[in-house]
């Protein structure tokens, strides 16, 4: 059996085309020992963890209704709406659609809670918001007095999908003192959680970021539109910067030519995403034996 890790990178429905890349691993003959991914990563891991084949995850995520999921939090006329829904809700999207759509594809598998998956298996990443953490879910939602065995998988998908501004913050309660917690984002934290996969020198870690896409103009007259632009700097400038020589196992570039938050895309252009995720991926793998080339190890080696 050819065991990897899979590390997923965060970056709103350029995911599609991360689901892609993992679809070739699989059908490259990879079996993930251990998954991990921040916001659309997350989602991604938890449909491997959950046990969708290459075939079945381009069915899925081809074939959400992604623009469904921009479920606004005020009705109203634009932009006067939209301001009241970041005053109102700290978000313009509640997010409970995203929420369900992901309920319900992992219910389909018969994956709820982490406890249904061998521990450590799946791991996502989120940010306390309240008090200035980030956090490695299920385990590090023990601090909060949950048990990380029995917490829902979709649920801390949707806390760490929770884009600022965008998506409403995830409200739990901190069951021992009593507070209530905002969550957002894992990718304030790590949008490209490598860290937290445990480095072994018989199982590879394999990461999947996106490369480069199009950046478009934001226009910034007032605090709606600078909330924009901050929301699709903090996804996408990563991509515009030099690559230094990294200290992991291996990393394959997931090309995805598509703005984070272009959550109206139709099927084709999700199809075209899925696509192009799954040719690069299948030509990195065609051309790269990550069972027999010697491994470039990190410096360090973290839990």
């Amino acid at each position: 059996m050819k065991l990897i890790n899979g590390v997923f990178e965060g970056g709103g429905v350029k995911g599609i085309a991360a689901a892609g890349a993992a679809a070739a691993a699989l059908d490259a003959g990879y079996t993930f020992n251990s998954l991990a991914g921040t916001s659309a990563g997350a989602m991604v891991a938890a449909f491997v963890a959950a046990g969708y084949d290459s075939a079945e995850l381009r069915h899925e995520v081809t074939t959400a209704d992604w623009p469904s999921m921009m479920d606004v939090t005020v009705e109203a006329w634009r932009p006067v709406g939209q301001q009241a829904g970041l005053f109102m809700h700290h978000g313009l999207h509640h997010g409970d659609v995203l929420h369900e759509i992901v309920d319900a594809l992992l219910r389909r598998k018969g994956l709820r809670v982490f406890g249904d998956l061998p521990e450590g298996y799946l791991k996502m990443v989120a940010t306390d918001i309240t008090h200035g953490r980030g956090v490695l879910m299920p385990a590090g939602l023990a601090y909060y007095g949950y048990d990380p065995a029995r917490f829902p998988v979709a649920l801390a998908v949707r806390i760490s999908a929770s884009v600022p501004f965008f998506f409403k913050p995830v409200t739990l309660q901190h069951l021992t003192r009593k507070q209530d917690v905002l969550f957002a984002d894992g990718a304030l934290a790590s949008r490209f959680p490598l860290e937290v996969v445990k480095s072994q020198p018989e199982i590879p870690t394999v990461g999947f970021r996106f490369v480069e896409g199009p950046h478009e103009h934001n226009e910034i007259v007032g605090p709606l539109s600078l909330a924009t632009a901050v929301i699709q700097a903090g996804m996408s400038a990563r991509e515009t910067l030099p690559r230094p020589v990294v200290a992991f196992d291996y990393i394959v570039d997931v090309p995805a030519n598509i703005i984070p938050l272009q959550f109206d895309l139709t099927p084709d252009q999700a199809a075209d995403l899925f696509d192009k995720g799954y040719k690069a991926s299948a030509r990195w793998f065609d051309e790269n034996n990550v069972q027999s080339k010697p491994l470039n190890r990190r410096a360090t080696d973290r839990s």
